[in-house]
């Protein structure tokens, strides 16, 4: 039985996840997938901390594409990652494996996945997804499992993309520790904002969400955009400086720099939400049923915050050992 929180594992996501845009290949497995299996859904899910990452998707309902994740905790596709193996539920209503969430929120009943392989873990599903009970035949199966196989070669192509290198040791500490009390301030100032996110999904469905200003939101929005940038990079460049560096202090930035940059994707699926409500294609109270579904993301501010403060106390210790 896998650990979902192996680092070694989530190690495996990392380009993958910074990465924002639709990838034609991704896209195309899921395209067939649907077609294979006759079903209204299929998804490459990446199953990380706190969620399920929708790395490609079909035919998902409007605030699910927006946010284009749910929650871990309520997901099908964890169990499928969990044993390593594919997941067959024909109805999800009375399949005691499963959780109902998304049985009740969205009206799941039948899903079939597989895992998707990234060199010798599995990060994620394959599957399709029904709304009414319905078996999946061994074509079915066999079709998803090398279409997965497919996805995991993508998935390993995307992960080679390498930054060139950059600054020398010292420029990069003394960057590291600039930025990291730059993305501080910010994750403390986006902070009003996620624990309003937080007690609206709290009291759904029995009241209705807490009115943000679109200011608050745009702020939010625009914070989380330059963290998320700020924070990609700071990762790729504690890569390079593990490297190059036998310094123990070194891979423990490294660790979490990636750690952070992980976070930061967790959170996004928010800020896909409050952009939504902006734009004017999600209101309130849809953008607020979706932040419910991914509850969980909520907690990635505060394990990014941490992972800040490992970094800053990683410096400190690094320059007062003259370790480099």
């Amino acid at each position: 039985m896998a650990d979902l929180n192996d680092p070694a594992r989530l190690a495996e996501l990392h380009q993958v996840l910074l990465r924002d845009d639709a990838d034609a290949i991704l896209d195309s497995c899921v395209e067939r997938a649907a077609e294979l299996a006759q079903a209204p859904m299929a998804l490459v899910s990446l199953i990380v901390r706190h969620i399920q990452l929708f790395r490609a998707h079909r035919g998902l309902p409007p605030e699910l594409c927006v946010s284009c994740a749910t929650s871990r905790s309520s997901s099908f596709c964890q169990l499928v990652v969990r044993q390593e193996a594919p997941l067959i539920v024909e109805d999800a209503v009375h399949d005691e494996r499963v959780p109902k969430e998304l049985v009740e929120r969205y009206g799941i009943r039948a899903y079939a996945g597989v895992p998707i392989r990234v060199r010798r873990h599995v990060v994620g599903s394959f599957c399709v997804l029904d709304v009414v009970p319905r078996g999946f035949g061994p074509r079915v199966l066999e079709g998803l499992e090398r279409l997965a196989a497919e996805v995991g070669a993508r998935i390993e192509v995307l992960e080679s993309d390498a930054p060139p290198p950059s600054r020398t040791v010292r420029e990069r500490l003394a960057w590291f520790e600039q930025t990291a009390r730059t993305l501080e301030h910010a994750l403390g100032a986006i902070a009003p904002v996620i624990a309003e996110a937080q007690s609206a999904a709290a009291t759904l469905p029995e009241a209705p969400p807490a009115s943000l200003s679109p200011a608050d939101l745009r702020a939010a929005v625009d914070c989380y955009r330059d963290m998320f940038a700020i924070a990609a990079e700071l990762a790729e460049d504690a890569m390079l400086l593990s490297r190059s560096s036998p310094a123990e202090t070194a891979a423990e930035i490294a660790l979490a720099t990636r750690s952070l940059a992980r976070d930061m994707v967790e959170i996004r699926p928010l800020i896909r939400l409050a952009e939504g409500v902006l734009q004017g294609t999600l209101d309130e109270r849809a953008a607020a049923r979706a932040a419910h579904v991914v509850r969980d993301a909520l907690a990635a501010h505060e394990t990014a915050s941490a992972a800040v403060r490992r970094i800053l106390a990683t410096v400190e210790r690094a320059r007062a050992t003259e370790a480099w």
